[in-house]
């Protein structure tokens, strides 16, 4: 296998945990639609944030790195804007 097949392979594994990780984000905003203060869901969705934030550059997605770095900024001050992650998690799914 050369290494561009390689590559090729790890940015297909890539997409698809990201596939698992929007609808995971999606559960979590949907949570904490319903209740804002829901501490678990906002850890969740912060942890996938802060993973596309990492790896999305990594595999040639850089826009996505820049969506989750944005996202993970907001969580960091404690803001909560829903409809704005809402907005990137499905900008996210359209760079896929």
């Amino acid at each position: 296998m050369s290494l561009a097949d390689a590559f090729e392979e790890l940015r297909g594994l890539f997409r698809e945990s990201t596939r698992t990780r929007i609808d995971e984000m999606s559960r979590c905003l949907d949570a904490l639609e319903t209740n804002a203060r829901d501490a678990s869901a906002l850890r969740v969705f912060a942890r996938h944030v802060h993973g596309l934030a990492g790896l999305g550059t990594t595999y040639g997605y850089p826009r996505i790195s820049e969506l989750a770095e944005d996202a993970e900024e907001q969580i960091g001050r404690g803001e909560i804007l829903l409809e704005r992650w809402r907005a990137s998690v499905e900008e996210i799914k359209r760079e896929l």
